[in-house]
């Protein structure tokens, strides 16, 4: 049995032309093609395995659409450790184009804008997904968390003195 061949997602796509082709894409994307992804990492980024296809809805609306997974190491603000994390994520898009404006463009669909060629940055929109999908405060689950020690921040006083109730005075005024 071979090993499957990671089919590179082109770098860049012109929505429009992919539309009226109904074309489908189904392959990878290489970790070294996600620069900004494996800086909000903590160092490890799998390649990435995408599957869309670009198409006009029923209003002939042109959308790009399709989902993408993959791995990212992770450090847990539990235990401090770095782990894996799967990220699995959905996308919608709907190309701006000289005639259309974010208006224009039903809410289900998320708009992107195009360069002076006609092209999305394809990759980089999905690298965009991947990184707003990273939790903003990764841990492990409870369960597997190694944790070795419980850890407060600051000092805590274990002398504390304990103050006097300010509505005493009115418990003499009851009498």
């Amino acid at each position: 049995m071979r090993a499957m061949q990671l089919v590179k997602i082109p770098l860049t796509l012109d929505p429009i032309k992919s539309a009226k082709m109904k074309s489908i894409y189904s392959g990878g994307i290489e970790s070294s093609q996600l620069p900004r992804l494996l800086e909000a990492s903590a160092g490890f980024c799998s390649d990435i395995q995408v599957q869309f296809s670009c198409g006009n809805d029923e209003f002939g609306t042109v959308i790009v659409k399709g989902h993408a997974q993959g791995e990212v190491s992770l450090v847990c603000q539990r235990c401090m450790k770095e782990f894996i994390q799967k990220i699995s994520v959905e996308f919608c898009y709907s190309p701006l184009t000289a005639k259309s404006t974010e208006e224009d463009i039903p809410d289900t669909y998320e708009p992107i804008d195009m360069d002076e060629t006609g092209h999305v940055e394809i990759v980089k929109l999905i690298e965009d997904e991947f990184i707003v999908s990273i939790p903003f405060f990764p841990m492990h689950d409870v369960d597997t968390c190694s944790k070795e020690q419980d850890f407060t921040l600051g000092d805590i006083d274990d002398g504390v003195e304990e103050r006097p109730n300010p509505f005493a005075v009115l418990q003499n005024l009851k009498k």
